[in-house]
């Protein structure tokens, strides 16, 4: 397992960072703990976005291989209705 510092996704100011823990893996890595500064585990509060977020941060910024394989991952967007 890997352990990397990223921007907390539950700070609205982007400035704490969280240890996040996890395993390589293809597109994004399996997250396995969030640590807090205070030693705390958030992973188990943390909402499937914010899950999502510490995910591409570690894709984009650490990421081996192709530094571009996560951006059909990146947004979960419905196809736009089609013009009548």
């Amino acid at each position: 397992m890997t352990a990397r510092y990223c921007i907390d996704p539950l700070d609205p100011y982007a400035e704490a960072q969280v240890l996040v823990t996890y395993r390589e893996g293809r597109p994004l890595p399996a997250l396995t703990s969030v640590l807090d500064g205070q030693g705390r585990n958030l992973l188990p509060d943390l909402s499937e976005a914010c899950i999502r977020i510490l995910q591409l941060e570690i894709a984009v910024y650490y990421g081996p291989g192709d530094p571009f394989a996560w951006t059909r991952h990146a947004v979960d967007v419905a196809a736009a209705p089609a013009l009548a």
